[in-house]
Formats: structure tokens, sequence, C-alpha cells
């Protein structure tokens, strides 16, 4: 399983979290501030909901019915969890609701709304007492109204029990008439006098066969609405979905974020991972230098560029890429000075010949140039210029240097540049001249590596010619700025160049992070000093 900048999953028999948590900390700010609407959105719409106040009175029930106690011999049986629902249900029984809001002398369900359930004791069993809970705009609404239900409930048993005693009397009234006065019904008559008697202590004096045990009291404060804890569960939402718009994000998202995400997509190694830094091409007392962070870097991958070609040696060498902005000109100039540094002759040729940087990038501007040499104007000894030489302090931006072009031993670790010469508007036909092939032919017998700036392969066609007249092509992809597109479009292109030889990828613009990523053996950190690198 693979997220979209190519990141594994899974490695070996290990989860690999940081792949999960990639797109979270790319997409952070994202999620930060979903969850900051989210939250500051439930708290103002919390905020503003009317505020609800909820009291509860408590009611035990010894007798489910106490008009089946009247006159009854049995043992009063305590009353099952059935019977609690049913209570439960009669509590809101229409009848009550009404004579309650006559009491209140308000309109009906105007006060509050009222919920009674059966209290429930641990382990979840049902108990014998009723929880009456009412819920009101007015804490001292929402006390009356439970309250008030209480009374008007315990009154309507206790009248159902009046009037079963009074019919039960009425009964037993009958029946003595139908007695005659004599010795033979003496008995049943005082039975039925004794019921008589019973009865009417049951109408005088009923029971309801519950009582209240707490009485509801006006809240101190409202119930709902609470801004604060809504809040929080508004910012929890946020966040789900703050983490599922990041991802939806990074599917949605075509550009390689990731070492490995370029290394998947090309198909191909990387050579070489350079680091983010602010100045890429800095100077020292007036010469180009390197940036700390990519000075071992680049020794990797000067090593890796000379095991490109095998058994031949790599003798020139051209570093392009698929779109305009990556840096290849930047890789031209700081290779240049590694190779330099490890004592070898170098030639820079800027082939873009129509948006030229390199010059600029070394802080030189030679008159002369590859547009002239390919016209036969003038010889490549009058066109290059000596930029780097051993024990120099400073920078020829023009002038010639026929020794450059001698062998001369001296001249190892020297540095120099055969600048673009003039923009031109089609430059194809030139740099796929034999007279750039005869260029490269000489600057191969007299540098130990000639290295070619050139245009962005997908951004014109003009770097095309000039893959199958180099020994190794090294492309440059921008972490950020580099899309699968533009990956599957570049190697479609060079692959219809058989004579190309693809050296490897170099990464730029790898900027630290929390997740950053450890590419292979290649070493490098979010400080600049501290960036290292191996040959693989």
């Amino acid at each position: 399983m693979n997220l979209t900048d190519g990141t594994r999953v899974l490695q070996g028999d290990e989860l690999d979290l940081r792949a999960y948590l990639r797109p979270v900390w790319r997409w952070k700010w994202v999620i930060v501030l979903i969850v900051a609407v989210a939250a500051a959105g439930t708290y103002f719409l919390s905020s503003r909901q009317p505020k609800q106040y909820v009291s509860s009175a408590r009611v035990y029930i010894s007798v489910a019915d106490p008009t089946a106690v009247v006159g009854s011999t049995q043992p009063i049986a305590a009353p099952t969890p059935q019977d609690m629902q049913n209570l439960a249900t009669l509590f809101t029984a229409q009848a009550i609701t009404a004579a309650v809001y006559k009491q209140l002398h308000l309109p009906a369900g105007s006060a509050g709304s009222l919920n009674v359930s059966p209290l429930q004791a641990a382990g979840g069993t049902e108990t014998s007492f009723l929880v009456v809970t009412a819920t009101s705009s007015s804490p001292s609404l929402a006390a009356r109204l439970a309250n008030t239900y209480v009374s008007v409930f315990l009154a309507s048993r206790r009248s159902a029990q009046v009037t079963q005693a009074t019919s039960d009397v009425n009964a037993t009234q009958a029946a003595l008439r139908t007695l005659v006065r004599d010795s033979a019904n003496a008995d049943e008559r005082q039975a039925l006098l004794t019921q008589e008697s019973q009865y009417r202590e049951v109408a005088l004096n009923p029971s309801a066969g519950a009582e209240p045990t707490e009485t509801a009291l006006p809240p101190s404060a409202a119930s709902s609405p609470k801004p604060a804890r809504d809040a929080i569960f508004g910012g929890i939402v946020g966040l789900l979905l703050g983490v599922g718009v990041a991802f939806g994000l990074e599917l949605l998202d075509r550009r390689l974020m990731r070492v490995s995400a370029v290394e998947s997509t090309y198909s191909m190694p990387v050579l070489a991972v350079l680091p983010h830094v602010r100045n890429p091409t800095p100077t020292h007392d007036g010469r180009p230098a390197i940036p700390p962070a990519f000075v071992e870097p680049m020794r990797s991958l000067r090593i890796n560029v000379s095991m490109a070609g095998g058994q031949r040696p790599t003798r020139t060498l051209l570093v392009t890429s698929g779109i305009p902005g990556e840096g290849k000109s930047t890789v031209v100039r700081d290779l240049a000075l590694i190779y330099a540094e490890a004592g070898e002759a170098i030639l820079i040729i800027d082939a873009d010949l129509r948006r030229p940087s390199i010059a600029r990038l070394l802080g030189v501007e030679p008159p002369l140039g590859l547009a002239q040499v390919l016209r036969r104007e003038v010889g490549i000894a009058e066109a290059v210029v000596p930029l780097h030489r051993p024990g120099a302090r400073g920078v020829s931006a023009n002038g010639s240097n026929r020794e450059a072009l001698t062998g001369d031993p001296r001249l190892r670790g020297s540095i120099d540049l055969l600048s673009y010469g003039e923009c031109v508007p089609n430059p194809v036909g030139l740099l796929g001249s034999e007279a750039m092939k005869s260029t490269l032919t000489a600057a191969r017998g007299r540098y130990d590596i000639v290295i070619l700036d050139s245009a962005p392969l997908l951004a014109v066609a003009d770097t095309v010619p000039l893959l199958e007249l180099v020994d190794a092509v090294l492309l440059v992809a921008r972490l950020g700025l580099s899309t699968r597109d533009t990956a599957d479009r570049l190697t479609a292109l060079i692959e219809r160049v058989p004579k190309a030889n693809l050296a490897g990828i170099v990464t730029n613009d790898l900027r630290g992070g929390l997740l950053d990523e450890r590419y292979g053996t290649y070493g490098y950190g979010s400080r600049a000093q501290r960036a290292t690198a191996s040959a693989d």
C-alpha cells in the first residue's frame, strides 16, 4: 500500500507510521484552520442558543396500582420493571398534563419538557424509584414543573383509589340490603359491615401507593448551552474533518514531495539529495563557493556520476530538468566546483541558448560563447573563459583562455566556461549539428569532465539532440515543483532517444521537517552544517 507521495507504508513486516502522519504534517495548517473554524463556529452558535435549566424530583413507588389493594387480603408485591415502565408512561398522560398546566396557569406545553424514567441501580437494574426531570427556560419554572407533575400524579392515584373504594362501599351496601335480618345471616352481615367500614376508611384516607423522596429545586446554572464544551466537541469534529481533508488533498496533489516518490516515479536511482538552503550560489572572497549543506551530497554525486558509465568513463555530462525552476544550473555550478576540488579540469558549456543562467550564477558575462562557436564565427579557444585556477583570488569575467585547451597539467583543478554567447530563437539546428559534435569531441579530449547546462526538456525541444551526444544525462527534480505528470512525460521522452544514457536523478530543495525522511545511505539534515553524504 502506497500513499500518493510514493512512501511505502509497509516496509518488510514493519508498519511505517510516518507514511500516515506525513499528509497530516504536510497539511497541518489546513487542519489547524479547519479545527479553529469548527471550534469558533460551534462556540458562536452554542452561545446564541437560549438557556435551558434542568430540575429533577424522585418518587418512590410502593404499589403499582393503588386501586388493586382496596379490600385485598393478599400481601402487596413490589412493582415489576414493566410496572415501572408503564407508570413512567402514565406520568405524562394527557389528563395529567392538562391538570399540571391548569395549576401552573400556563398554556399547555409552554413551561418546558418532561422526562420520566425508572432510576437505574448499579449493574443496570431498575429500582422502584421514578426520576422526574423537567427542562425549562427558567430555573424556578423547571422546579415547579417537575414538582407539579409529581403532585398531580400522586393526586390522580389517590383519586382513583377513592373512586374504587366508593364503588366498593356502594356494592357492599347493596349486598346488605338483600340479606334478611335473622340469626342465620348474622355472620355474613357482620362481614359485609366490616368491609364497608374498611372501604369507607380507604375513601376517607386514600393512599397513592407512592411518595416523593426528593423535591425538585431551582438549578443554580443552566444545563445548556455550554459553549466551551460544545467548542471542544466542535474542535474534535473539525480535527477529524481536517485529517480527512488532508488525506483527500494528498490524493489529489500530483506534486512529488518526497525523495522516495521521485525515485519510484522516475524508476531510476536518486544520486544525490540537496537540502533547502537560503543561498545555493554563495561567493567567498569574490569566488564562487558551495553552500556547506551541498558539499557532501555533491561529492557523492561526483562519485555516482563517474560510475554511471560503467567501464566507459563519463567525460561529458548533460544536466537538464523537465521544467524551468528545478535548479539544474545551480547543480552544474556546484558540481563543477566539486570536480575542481578533486583536482580535475572542468569545462562548463551553457547549452541553454534561450534563457541562459549559468554565466550569471558564476558572476561573469563573456561576450562570446557557444552560439558563435557553432556558427564557426570564432574558435572554441577564443570563446572559453577561465573561471577558476588553483590559488587564484578572483574570476576573469572575459578575455580568452587559450591555455585551457592545451591539456597543461597546471590546469588541474580548474574551471573554464563556454558561455551561451547570444540567445538564439531556434537553437535546435545548432545544438544537433556536426559543429556541436566537434566541439564536444575537442572538449572531451582536453578536459577531465565537460558539464553541459541545457534548456528544460519539456519546455522546448532544444535539449533533445544533446541526449545522444553526451556520455551521461543527469536529471534534476525539485520537490514540490516536479509532478508525476512531468516525470511520466520526461521519462517517455528520454526513452524515445535510444542512445541516451540516463545516469540518475538529483533531488533538489528538500525541506527539513518533523517527519523528515532519511533516504537510503544519503545523509542530510535540517541544519546545513550537519549535511553529510556517502557514495552508494
